[in-house]
């Protein structure tokens, strides 16, 4: 299976209006049930590092970019890595 069909399949029964980020379909985990593509943080981070920027540029980066876009509510779900002893 071809990455682009892999790709299609996780935009299955997208919300309508739902954000597709656009060169980051690398980072995409899978979809929500409300219809949201969810996007890996850390993995968006490494494809801007893989452009060439440092982890704090990149980190910067998504904060003014991405995660400054606006969408009309509809957007898209970022999720974070985290270890259970970050949670305890």
């Amino acid at each position: 299976m071809s990455e682009e069909e892999t790709h299609s399949e996780k935009l299955l029964n997208l919300l309508d209006g739902a954000l597709i980020l656009q060169g980051l379909n690398k980072a995409i985990e899978g979809q929500s049930d409300c219809g949201r593509l969810i996007y890996s943080y850390n993995k968006v981070v490494n494809i801007f590092m893989s452009h060439g920027m440092t982890q704090e540029e990149a980190v910067d980066y998504i904060d003014y970019n991405v995660f400054g876009v606006k969408c009309n509510g509809k957007g898209f779900i970022m999720m974070y890595e985290t270890d259970i002893t970050d949670i305890i």
